[in-house]
């Protein structure tokens, strides 16, 4: 018994010695450097010379495949980098605009640290007037200029101020250049304006560092580009060049690794993704959804689209139908594995067939936008990444049936539920999976294939979305309809796997600003980022 009281005496020991490292630790002053740079691509770091940008990395939660958001914009992308919400809420969707914003719902956290501590002095300084005018107007001293170089100037000036606590930083000197040259690796101009921003780094971490109270001082520095851009400088807003960007989160109580959505834990309310694998003991995995009785069954018109990420596959497993695909004449519609590419099976009750393909790839690693549009007396098209790859003229008649006799409507699994080519299950990952019952233009296609929360966009055909699962779920087995329909899809099977499609975003940037200055999101503000420190310990001897 003695030894044991002297074990716990031990352990408390060690507590409380803990806890006082830990205080120690709290007592430093918290500060914050957060710096936007507007248009970076997402391969630009590794590729140019940032050896002040990797120097962050050293010390960061980062990914260089960050989601910035659509619309890829300036504007919109400061606005969710400062609000901590997407642009279906804070409302700026134009570019070079902040018109129709929804700041005062949605106010920048500069607003919110100076309600919750006033004393924390904030400066912002910017290329962009609009920003200190509409988002940053509660900063303590706001400067707006025209050239990345005088606001490098002005923000060393601010850094190196004795009572500063946070200073919000602008570059836009790789948009610039990019909108004349193209956001190409090729182009010297594009990768020296890189460069350049890296040395604007180098200077202001080197006078933070030289602060005469850096030492009692605990520093975090943000890097993040608003959006990317397109090879020939264009903006389309919504290109993977555009939305991908890097985001990285220097600080000392942040995680030192690289952000990977395969291997992280998603997120409530968060953009997840559902994985289907194939389980070794040979039982089913899928999603199946209820349609009996409802317009997703026997659709004369109908558009699918979904991204997915294929593993390897083998024969012709079902991706989405609804039919039963031992017989390709049997009623109702399949797409599925064809090759290593991918096909949609289609018949009605007179076993009049069409089976119309992709050509592309789809095996190869890497997430496809899939997509067919199907008008039963018209024609049927195929669409991959936004791409028609086939079209079919069709010979049905406005009589003919089209329905499946199953009742359900399935993803990796057809409408059996029992399908053995390639058994048991199609093996892949699933995200934005929609059903319309309306044909999509080719350019709405490819207009909204990249957005997320279609129900709150203005996607011009959203009366006939008929079925929408984001795959956000991150628990149970239900996986939800945002459609409005209430048609719950039901996952069915032991090996599945949910986790973030982007590891990291633009609305992670506030909520961590929050964080690290001690102060906590309340949850009616509807900020959609996560805390991304993970100290466990720390936090809990801090909350004692």
């Amino acid at each position: 018994m003695k030894q044991i009281f002297k074990y716990c005496y031990l352990i408390m020991a060690l507590l409380l010695i803990a806890g006082k490292g830990a205080y120690a630790q709290t007592a430093k002053t918290k500060k914050i450097l957060v710096i936007g740079v507007d248009g970076i691509i997402n391969t630009a770091i590794d590729y140019a010379a940032t050896p002040g940008i990797h120097d962050l990395i050293s010390n960061a939660s980062y990914s260089m495949n960050g989601y910035g958001g659509i619309p890829a914009y300036t504007s919109s992308g400061w606005a969710t980098l400062l609000t901590g919400v997407s642009a279906d809420k804070h409302g700026v969707n134009t570019n070079l605009s902040f018109a129709g914003n929804k700041f005062s719902q949605y106010p920048s956290v500069v607003s919110r640290i100076k309600s919750g501590a006033p004393s924390i002095v904030i400066a912002s300084v910017v290329r962009t007037a609009e920003i200190n005018t509409l988002l940053n107007q509660s900063a303590d001293q706001k400067f707006q200029y025209g050239t990345d170089d005088d606001v490098y100037k002005k923000s060393l000036e601010m850094v190196k101020q004795a009572n500063m606590g946070a200073v919000f930083v602008q570059f836009s000197s790789p948009a610039d250049v990019g909108a004349s040259v193209g956001f190409q690796l090729r182009k010297a101009a594009y990768v020296l304006a890189i460069q350049k921003i890296d040395e604007y780094v180098t200077g202001l971490s080197a006078a933070i560092k030289a602060r005469a109270t850096y030492a009692s001082e605990d520093w975090d520095i943000f890097f993040a580009s608003t959006h990317g851009g397109t090879e020939s400088g264009v903006p389309q807003s919504n290109t993977p060049d555009e939305i991908n960007v890097p985001v990285i989160l220097s600080g000392s109580e942040l995680d030192k690794k690289e952000l990977v959505g395969a291997t992280l834990a998603p997120r409530e309310n968060a953009d997840n993704i559902l994985k289907l694998n194939k389980a070794s003991s040979g039982e089913r995995t899928y999603v199946r959804v209820p349609i009996k009785g409802t317009p997703l069954q026997g659709m004369n018109k109908f558009t699918i689209e979904t991204w997915v990420k294929a593993d390897v596959n083998d024969s012709d497993p079902s991706i989405i139908g609804d039919k039963n695909w031992d017989s390709g004449g049997l009623p109702g519609f399949t797409i599925c594995r064809s090759g290593t590419s991918w096909k949609i099976n289609i018949a009605n009750q007179k076993s009049e067939r069409y089976d119309i393909g992709s050509s592309k790839a789809l095996e190869d690693g890497n997430w496809h936008h899939l997509a067919v549009t199907f008008d039963k007396t018209k024609t049927c098209a195929v669409y991959q990444d936004g791409v028609k790859v086939n079209e079919s003229a069709l010979t049905y008649k406005d009589a003919d049936n089209m329905a499946s006799p199953y009742d359900y409507l399935c993803l990796g699994q057809d409408g059996t539920q029992v399908y053995s080519g390639g058994a048991p299950n199609w093996a892949g990952s699933f995200n934005e999976v929609r059903i319309w019952t309306d044909v999509l233009s080719a350019e709405t296609i490819q207009k909204y294939m990249y957005l997320r929360n279609i129900e709150n966009s203005d996607h011009p055909n959203k009366a006939s979305l008929n079925l929408y699962l984001k795959m956000d779920d991150v628990q149970g087995t239900v996986v939800k309809d945002y459609s409005g329909k209430g048609r719950n899809g039901e996952l069915i099977g032991p090996a599945s796997e949910r986790h973030p499609y982007y590891p990291i975003g633009l609305t992670d940037v506030s909520v961590n600003i929050l964080s690290h200055l001690g102060m906590r999101a309340d949850g009616s503000w509807g900020l959609e980022g996560s805390v991304l420190k993970s100290n466990l310990p720390y936090r809990l001897f801090k909350a004692n």
